[in-house]
């Protein structure tokens, strides 16, 4: 007990420090939107979204593809898909599909696939400022293979790449990226650490060449994809036949923007019932969220919930098979 709590004491330090800026400046905060691929920052999964992206060591079924590749390994069925729909702010609508297939008792392939997508949009200029006539698209989308090994009883390992591909009208935008993740349980009851480094990759920019003012082709300029470390620890404080409570903190470390800390709280009734709530510490547009799941032989449905304040709300609907 001593253990959990220093280190969620520690955790919730660090944070604060950083946000007084008493001994580091919150550089982050200067790289706001310098990054490319931006829609690989969405959260996917209405159970990782309801705890608020606090879900690095808890992530055990299919959806650990985009958040930990490790957790690939802890799905205990041979076989776990779910696939996710999200509404998400100005009209976006996001699609993905994970599956994750267990061979050899102890490895673990996983494919993945993620869309988002807006409806065409028409354009405008300073002198017709209601409209062209004329739309243009805007969509993106991300294919992943993932391979997770359960190295012992406590420690698993994963490692996964994608292809990510990002088109604006005639822009398009192409990289390849890795992702890595450790998932270990300490024995300690059912205390588990974890993390991952997502989206680590070159930097990208578009295909072609423009006329800058002086009439010269010049390349578009690069940018580093959205990389993120995150370091999560959870822990079951009630686990029984008919309840169970988990909870999560995680520090998120992304390299354009500032630090910030995620806590979820997960209640689950009968192995049946789910409800889940979490909040981000250091980021205004995600104070909050909630969400809740249903299990029953071996299928799966999950709800979430995120007011986004000025940038409306979000929700994701899930749907897993494990078997």
């Amino acid at each position: 007990m001593k253990r959990i709590l220093s280190i969620l004491l520690f955790l919730i330090c660090v944070q604060f420090t950083l946000a007084q800026g008493n001994l580091f400046p919150r550089l982050g905060g200067q790289r706001a939107g310098t990054s490319s691929f931006s829609f690989l920052k969405i959260p996917v999964h209405a159970r990782a979204h309801g705890l608020a992206g606090a879900y690095t060591a808890i992530a055990n079924d299919a959806s650990s593809l985009f958040w930990n590749p490790a957790g690939a390994a802890q799905i205990s069925g041979r076989m776990d898909v779910t696939m996710d729909q999200s509404q998400w702010i100005a009209d976006f609508q996001l699609a993905s599909f994970a599956g994750v297939w267990q061979f050899g008792g102890i490895h673990h392939l996983g494919v993945s696939a993620l869309a988002l997508y807006a409806p065409p949009t028409e354009i405008t200029t300073e002198y017709r400022p209601d409209g062209t006539g004329e739309y243009y698209n805007y969509g993106n989308m991300l294919l992943g293979l993932t391979y997770a090994l359960r190295m012992t009883d406590r420690f698993s390992f994963g490692l996964g790449t994608k292809i990510v591909e990002e088109q604006l009208a005639d822009l398009t935008m192409h990289a390849i990226l890795l992702d890595l993740g450790t998932y270990y349980r300490t024995g300690y009851k059912d205390l588990r650490f974890a993390v991952s480094l997502v989206n680590f990759g070159s930097p990208a920019r578009p295909e072609g060449v423009y006329l800058n003012q002086d009439s010269v082709e010049t390349h578009y300029e690069s940018f580093s994809p959205p990389t993120i470390f995150r370091l999560g620890v959870a822990h079951e404080w009630l686990q029984s036949d008919r309840q169970e409570l988990t909870s999560s903190i995680q520090l998120n470390h992304p390299v354009d923007n500032a630090e910030n800390i995620s806590l979820g709280l997960e209640y689950g009734f009968a192995q049946m019932l789910y409800l889940r709530t979490g909040k981000i510490f250091g980021d205004d547009t995600s104070p909050w969220s909630a969400g809740v799941g249903l299990r029953w032989a071996g299928f799966s449905f999950d709800y979430s919930y995120a007011d986004m304040n000025d940038l409306n709300r979000a929700e994701h609907f899930s749907f897993g098979w494990s078997f």
